[in-house]
């Protein structure tokens, strides 16, 4: 939920052309921090019954440390609550929400137009800062502070990290600076630019009429290389005249340097690492970056689905039940987890599904040539009837719409105004008539949308969802 608020929050801010600023704070060891003697007061204010109870458990705790033979003293601790125990949990959480109520207090949000207002997300002990300007962030973190020097919880200023992205005529703008001093480069550097395609030619050729020798073909193969460099920041390979200088090999493209970047984000003085916008960021387990770009997490995910092609490959010893039963503990859940929430292209969907079927063959301990209709047919036609990678996140995704419209904590608003969009960009009147004009999207046409995403699918296996998401009576 907490992606998935965030993911329709951007959405939103390029649409009206916004500035999100986003800060991920670290907490050093939250659990084992949290001072009982704020505990209680939080407790006591938030009117839970039984505070004495828990103050006289937690006030005649104690442990003992053993080294070998050797036994301590009695230690008693001031700080942190009983992991392990059912209420440990609930404790924590009770006491990481006062201090949202106080960033709630501040009046401070993210500032986008036409969603709920809000300025932070939760979850455990990782917490995540909103806002749309760099002096609304550092008021924030000063309410952070100040909570920290009274609770006993610590922020790692060494792993929190701010990043964020202006969109609309801020990007517009740059991105024209960034394409004339792409073409002021290749102007003004035309033939240090051109020399690595000319001199690839050159060996190419040499190679072809010299028999094709090897040690030519290689030279011109290196010299190709040196035609794109990768971006070290947005990872796309670009030609040499996208960047600012052929003598630093890992500078940014011109792109990503003049991108905009938030700038002066302290905590209690000292200025926090701030990331690119464009650089893909790890965020409760789903690696996207500002711009909505989730290039590494679908590597991840492919990358685990090779893994798994590669471990089946190798133990041929493992039986065919076993095979099947791991396929179904890993793969489904792996492309469940995070296909709901990021944008899966149609080309790299089909891999997906390609090598999801290569490892069904490797379970059964099959030829890799073996037709792929043996799995997707009906069981009373002969064939395995597997369920494919299609209905795996068509069942996710509608699973998943469906808890974000249960969540009245802004995502179940966000959830209502992304539905509506997807009625009034397509001129629909409910879910029925979107699944019907869902029918004529593509892929990457649909993907755009939540909602309009879910219908598509739902008409590719050719089924109908009847659903009312936004009924009143959900909510009591």
């Amino acid at each position: 939920m907490v992606v998935q608020r965030a993911h329709w929050v951007q959405q939103q801010a390029m649409k009206e052309s916004g500035t999100v600023i986003r800060i991920d704070l670290d907490f050093k060891n939250a659990f084992n921090s949290a001072g009982h003697s704020c505990l209680w007061a939080i407790l006591r204010g938030l009117g839970v019954p039984d505070v004495d109870f828990l103050e006289e458990l937690y006030s005649k705790s104690w442990m003992k440390i053993t080294v070998g033979t050797e036994c301590s003293a009695p230690i008693q601790l001031d700080t942190g609550t009983v992991q392990g125990s059912v209420l440990f949990p609930l404790l924590f959480d009770l006491f990481l929400n006062a201090l949202l109520r106080l960033l709630d207090a501040t009046g401070i949000t993210h500032g986008i137009k036409r969603t709920p207002q809000w300025n932070h997300a939760a979850f455990a002990d990782d917490l995540s800062i909103y806002v749309s300007t760099v002096r609304d962030g550092n008021k924030l973190l000063d309410v952070i502070h100040e909570f920290e020097s009274w609770s006993g919880l610590r922020i790692s200023i060494s792993k929190s990290v701010a990043t964020g992205a202006m969109y609309g005529t801020g990007t517009t703008r740059r991105l024209e600076g960034a394409k004339a001093d792409a073409a002021k480069r290749k102007r003004d550097a035309g033939p240090d630019i051109l020399n690595p395609q000319i001199r690839a030619l050159e060996a190419m050729y040499e190679a072809l009429e010299t028999d094709h020798n090897v040690n030519h073909f290689t030279k011109g193969q290196e010299a190709l290389a040196l035609m794109h460099r990768q971006c070290p920041i947005c990872n796309k390979k670009k030609g040499n005249c996208h960047f600012p200088t052929q003598l630093h090999l890992n500078s940014p493209c011109l792109d990503c340097k003049h991108a905009w970047k938030p700038a002066g984000i302290k905590f209690n003085g000292t200025a926090l690492k701030v990331t690119h916008g464009k650089t893909t960021i790890r965020l409760l387990g789903i690696r996207y970056n500002m711009w909505l770009d989730s290039t590494a997490q679908r590597t991840y995910v492919m990358d685990g689905i090779t893994e798994m092609a590669c471990v089946l490959r190798n133990n041929r010893d493992l039986s065919i039940r076993n095979g099947l039963r791991l396929i179904d503990c890993t793969l489904g859940p792996l492309l469940a987890f995070s296909g709901p929430v990021i944008i899966w292209p149609e080309k790299g969907f089909k891999k997906f599904s390609a090598a999801f079927v290569r490892c069904n063959k490797e379970a059964w301990q099959m030829s890799p040539n073996t037709s792929t209709v043996l799995f997707t047919f009906p069981t009373e036609l002969g064939g395995l009837q597997i369920k494919m990678p299609r209905a795996i996140i068509c069942s996710a995704t509608w699973g998943h719409l469906t808890r974000c419209c249960q969540f009245d904590d802004g995502t179940r608003q966000l959830a209502e105004i992304t539905y509506k969009d997807a009625l009034e960009q397509h001129g629909c009147l409910d879910m029925e008539d979107l699944q019907f004009e869902a029918e004529f999207l593509t892929w990457d046409q649909a993907s755009q949308n939540s909602f309009t995403f879910a219908c598509h699918l739902t008409s590719t296996i050719e089924i109908r969802v009847s659903w009312d998401p936004f009924n009143p009576d959900w909510i009591a």
